[in-house]
């Protein structure tokens, strides 16, 4: 009798030992932060922490050096088990280019979402006579027009001029208080006036603090009227105590220091 009740705890034992060793319940561990870091040091601090990586993506990000992790999946700080897949997304090593399509006479609207679908940014779109009003006469690079059949990186900032007519029709300006620097070029863009100088009451620390800002002040105020291709200065800020109400647009009511 005893050797069977000896029998049957050997037996308990060893299986739960074998349970462990199998589920590693005893074994969490938490994913260490290899965002921004070069693969090879990504992968030699995975593999410290007895965990394996596999590379899911590769993208074109000119923020940060070629070759390093710019997401992880489970993120930092998350229990995996032992000898878990991380996935990661590296920047890629070389920049991706892409045809510029011929947006010659299309409406400045949908050449400029053609050309985002693209991954191209907007960086200006200037106003010049022309018989026909709002269509695209020519894209330009840095002052250069941009050839049919050019392939340029991905994300490179355009130039877009468009016909501004025979007449000498005035546009009211968009109202830009409160949206995020992108959303207010777009909306100017669509409005066909230009961003022209950008103020912030405080330097951002990087782009990503920068997303964080938005229009407080604008200069002309919104709803006046000028000519298209008017070039309207914003004011930006992150402090929600800076946002103006609509009556309290006008810049000369307001005390700046620069």
């Amino acid at each position: 009798l005893v050797v069977f009740v000896l029998t049957i705890v050997i037996l308990f034992i060893a299986l739960n030992i074998w349970l462990k060793a199998y589920t590693r319940h005893d074994k969490a561990l938490r994913v260490p932060d290899v965002t921004m870091q070069h693969l090879e040091e990504a992968a030699l601090s995975l593999k410290n922490n007895a965990l394996r990586f596999e590379i899911i993506d590769s993208i074109r990000n000119a923020n940060h050096p070629a070759g390093v992790v710019l997401e992880q999946r489970p993120s930092a700080g998350s229990k995996v088990k032992e000898n878990r897949i991380i996935y990661l997304t590296i920047n890629s090593q070389e920049e991706k280019y892409m045809m510029v399509p011929n947006v010659k006479d299309f409406s400045q609207r949908q050449a400029i979402a053609t050309l985002q679908a693209l991954g191209f940014k907007i960086a200006d779109v200037r106003f010049a006579p022309s018989e026909y009003r709002d269509l695209v006469i020519d894209v330009q690079h840095e002052g250069l027009s941009v050839s049919n059949g050019a392939s340029l990186p991905v994300g490179t900032a355009l130039d877009l001029i468009v016909g501004q007519g025979a007449g000498s029709e005035k546009i009211a300006i968009p109202e830009l208080i409160g949206k995020s620097l992108d959303s207010a070029i777009i909306i100017a863009h669509e409005s066909s006036v230009n961003i022209g100088d950008i103020y912030y009451d405080v330097e951002p620390d990087n782009k990503r603090d920068a997303n964080k800002y938005f229009v407080y002040m604008q200069d002309p105020a919104p709803h006046m009227h000028y000519n298209v291709g008017k070039r309207v200065n914003v004011w930006m800020s992150k402090n929600p105590d800076m946002l103006l109400s609509p009556d309290s647009l006008l810049i000369e009511d307001i005390e700046i220091d620069f």
